[in-house]
């Protein structure tokens, strides 16, 4: 962050964290379940999103982490509200924590290739 007050840039790196587990949370929770009919625009809803937590002034690791805090929780969020199984929930947390750092993965993947689109078009303009 551009600040001279490096507390200030810890604080605004963690209220952009927050921001993006809160916004995973909630798009999980609406993929399961009201925009559960949206099938694979629930795909594009949350590729929108990653591109706008990128879009957030950061530092790459910074922006890798909040990325990848935001496709953890979407992931496991959607797993979590979306399951009518049998056994218990609490027996599919294994599962669901895999898929979520799947979608961690896919989110800081889809992050990086916007850096690298958005820094080609800056240096050929």
């Amino acid at each position: 962050m551009s600040t001279d007050d490096t507390g200030s840039a810890v604080v605004a790196q963690g209220a952009v964290l927050v921001l993006a587990a809160v916004a995973g949370l909630l798009l999980g929770w609406a993929g399961a379940g009201p925009l559960s009919g949206l099938a694979a625009g629930n795909i594009l809803i949350w590729a929108v999103a990653v591109v706008a937590l990128g879009a957030i002034t950061g530092t790459a690791p910074g922006k890798a982490l909040r990325l990848g805090v935001f496709g953890f929780v979407l992931g496991f969020a959607f797993m979590c509200f979306g399951y009518s199984g049998e056994s218990t929930l609490t027996t599919k947390f294994v599962p669901f924590a895999v898929i979520g750092l799947f979608c961690a993965v896919c989110a800081i993947a889809l992050g990086a290739l916007v850096h690298v689109v958005r820094s080609r078009i800056a240096s050929s303009g």
